[in-house]
């Protein structure tokens, strides 16, 4: 469904490891619109809701719920080494037609 390179792995492990409650932990992409329709993401540390599903990614427990599938298949999250930032690739293109982006 989705992949969470080495990198990105590693440092959200260290994240998650942080907190008290790690071991229940995992995380969530959580898509917002963009205003025309296309998806940007944030990841959400969080414990697994009662209606979700949990897979294991490169080490990390990944909740997400069936609806959310379409949305989310072929996502990709990485992590810069150099900042830590985190970056979300959707294969998804981008709408182009969408008056808010001219």
């Amino acid at each position: 469904m989705i992949t969470i390179t080495p990198t990105a792995a590693v440092r959200l492990a260290q994240m998650i490891a942080e907190e008290s409650d790690a071991q229940q932990l995992g995380i969530r992409l959580v898509p917002t619109t963009t205003g025309c329709g296309s998806y940007s993401y944030s990841i959400a540390i969080t414990e697994a809701d009662k209606h979700d599903i949990a897979q294991n990614i490169s080490g990390i427990h990944f909740f997400y719920q069936t609806h959310e599938i379409d949305k989310l298949s072929g996502t990709v999250i990485d992590c810069d080494p150099a900042t830590g930032r985190f970056s979300i690739f959707h294969p998804r293109p981008m709408q182009t037609d969408c008056s808010l982006t001219h």
